[in-house]
């Protein structure tokens, strides 16, 4: 898993570069963090604010950031990967209730968090637009606002916007329709990484970089730093390596590597802007099947990503992925047709990089108090505020408080593998094509493509 060289991503203009020295000797401590993103800062901050006596360590291959932590759309929203369908189906519908106000409550408590301690990111709470442009789009929103009223969940959650209304937010062409919710915020995640760098060195973690995982093993891991090894003991161990989890050989299948890929525009100037809108920075996606996501950053860019790459054989993550050129047009092209008034904007950045996804898509946390490990992560990409609510969770499972958040549906939740190569291989790539055709047969038709999302949301439940 070659560590070539950091990706281009725009959020590493304006933010640290890290370089912490790798672990040269062997550690004991109470908690070893494999991982120095957000699932694993978060999970040190929280054990920090409940046991602040705690000896942690976090270890990464690279360092802090470097991950989808360092390289996503910048997104702090309330979405979770499972549907509140799907995790009623796994609990109840009150525990489905509960975790989407845990979420809701989130991104409130990163707010305060940001605000009591000061870390300049960026942070706008303008909520999310959901946008439809053609009839197949409106009636799935539309879909999505009922279920969220099954749920006991009215307009102050998500609400449906008429076209005029809509564009009066943000003016992206052929709207006729839109959902909002305020349970969003755009931020720049490269700077709140180094706020979180920042609170945990302050109180007394320790950080290692360029230290790579080779064993994980009960109140053990094992880990290589230039030429030598060297051993973390620890009372637990978690396990916070989300989209490259795969290289290690016991966690091999337990989450797949999907890469998602970002443009950024030059700044743009103010006429573009009265043109589109988008005044109180909300973060931005349409209703198509194919992702796509996108904010308005704080020096007035047009930050926007996509997915569409395949999966690569063997669940490899490489540097050499993070860039895929095919895919960047079309996600540049995707924003000249959603917001016309770009199309002679200089296109400053370019990059990509691997999430990780669970066998039933649904995000889990585990503490085994036996052998110590622990894990988090399973974002599928919604990972800047879950991954909060994650190592919050683990967090009091670890220091053994009986608080609400360790009863949450992802508690102790344990994902099926993923099958081996090269079912794997076929079955990924074969499902990853479903979104493309049926936003191709919709756009024709104008009507929902139930039979080919039928297909696909067997295999995402």
């Amino acid at each position: 898993m070659p560590f070539a060289s950091w990706p281009s991503s725009l959020w590493r203009d304006n933010s640290l570069s890290h370089a912490f020295c790798s672990a040269t000797a062997d550690i004991e401590c109470d908690v070893c963090i494999v991982g120095a993103g957000f699932s694993g800062l978060w999970t040190a901050a929280h054990l920090l604010s409940l046991d602040p006596e705690k000896k942690i360590v976090v270890i990464d291959a690279a360092q802090p950031g470097f991950g989808a932590s360092g390289r996503n759309g910048g997104w702090c929203s309330a979405f979770l990967p499972m549907s509140l369908d799907a995790i009623a189906a796994r609990s109840s519908r009150e525990s489905a209730i509960l975790m989407q106000r845990a979420m809701n409550d989130t991104i409130s408590e990163i707010g305060q968090f940001i605000s009591d301690h000061k870390v300049e990111c960026s942070w706008v709470a303008g909520g999310t637009l959901h946008s439809a442009t053609n009839p197949a789009h409106l009636s799935r929103l539309r879909a999505d606002v009922d279920r969220y009223r099954t749920y006991g969940f009215g307009d102050e959650h998500i609400a449906l916007l008429s076209g005029t209304a809509a564009a009066q937010r943000i003016n992206a062409s052929n709207t006729i329709g839109a959902t909002y919710s305020p349970h969003c915020a755009a931020l720049h995640p490269g700077q709140l990484i180094d706020g979180l760098v920042k609170h945990c060195v302050a109180n007394g973690v320790m950080i290692y970089g360029d230290t790579r995982v080779v064993d994980i093993a009960p109140h053990c891991v094992t880990a290589k730093a230039s030429d030598s090894r060297v051993q973390i003991k620890a009372n637990q161990i978690v396990r916070a390596t989300e989209g490259y989890t795969s290289a290690m050989v016991q966690s091999h299948r337990d989450l797949v590597p999907v890469y998602s890929y970002m443009i950024a525009t030059e700044p743009l100037p103010q006429s573009v802007w009265d043109s589109i809108g988008w005044q109180q920075r909300e973060t931005f996606a349409d209703a198509r099947n194919m992702v796509i996501y996108a904010q308005r950053t704080a020096d007035n860019r047009i930050a926007f990503g996509g997915r569409g790459a395949p999966y690569r054989f063997g669940s490899a993550v490489n540097s050499k992925f993070d860039d895929d050129s095919a895919v960047h047009r079309k996600i540049t092209s995707t924003m000249h047709a959603l917001f016309p008034d770009t199309q002679d904007a200089l296109i400053t950045h370019h990059w990509g990089g691997p999430l990780g996804i669970a066998r039933d898509w649904f995000a889990g946390v585990t503490l085994d108090e036996t052998t110590g490990l622990a894990t988090l992560g399973g974002y599928v990409g919604d990972g800047v505020a879950a991954s909060y609510l994650a190592a919050k969770t683990l967090a009091h499972l670890v220091t053994g408080t009986s608080e609400s958040v360790t009863r949450l549906p992802w508690a102790q939740h344990v994902s099926p593998k993923w099958e081996p190569e090269p079912l794997r291989w076929l079955g990924i790539n074969a499902l990853l094509k479903v979104p493309a055709l049926a936003d191709a047969r919709e756009a024709r038709t104008k009507k929902p493509s139930s039979w080919l999302l039928g297909i696909l949301g067997k295999f995402t439940k």
